[in-house]
């Protein structure tokens, strides 16, 4: 399992022709992953799930009539690159903190996460495997750190009546199968 954590400029590695290193190992399979992607996202935005880059700022959406989505795609993103399906090939699981537009913090507990996934020769995206497992838990919500051949890791977090808003006290480590979809706590509750 590789993880690329931080500011990731696709584009340029799509576009330019450089091959993505990775472990000072060139990976030349991560493009058809890192393109599908990019597709993902243009489908967002042609959706207006997100904002764009360029509108995702306050003075766009807080302006009379705005009507858009008023949170963004942002530059930092990570991506884990494994075998997530078993197939024998590269897949990933990319997952991002989304921008609020308007510069408030409603969404610092939003995780988006984009499992891209190989599908004989080609790609295909899912936006919302981990959001379906998510939703068994009508309190908490999961945070995905990374995936190793068809396991994704992460935190489940939860609120008390009595915990501050930044400060979830429920905190346990999960697991999640690919293949079974099921979802374990990997501590001693």
């Amino acid at each position: 399992m590789n993880k690329l954590t931080g500011k990731i400029l696709i584009a340029a590695f799509l576009f330019a022709g450089f091959t993505l290193r990775v472990n000072g190992q060139a990976k030349s399979e991560y493009a058809p992953i890192l393109n599908k992607f990019e597709q993902w996202k243009a489908i967002q935005y042609k959706k207006g799930t997100y904002e764009t880059e360029k509108r995702c700022n306050i003075d766009t959406v807080t302006k009379d009539g705005y009507e858009g989505a008023g949170i963004g795609i942002p530059k930092d993103i990570d991506i884990s690159f494994t075998d997530i399906n078993n197939d024998g090939k590269l897949d990933a699981i990319v997952t991002f903190h989304p921008d609020q537009c308007d510069g408030g913090n409603a969404l610092m507990n939003a995780q988006t996460r984009v499992l891209i996934l190989s599908n004989g020769t080609t790609y295909v995206t899912d936006d919302t495997f981990i959001d379906k497992i998510e939703s068994r838990y009508k309190k908490g919500w999961l945070n995905i750190d990374n995936a190793t051949e068809g396991t994704f890791f992460g935190t489940y977090y939860e609120y008390k009546d009595t915990d501050g808003r930044c400060c979830p006290s429920v905190r346990r480590p999960i697991q999640i199968d690919y293949k079974t979809k099921k979802m374990t706590f990997s501590d001693k509750p």
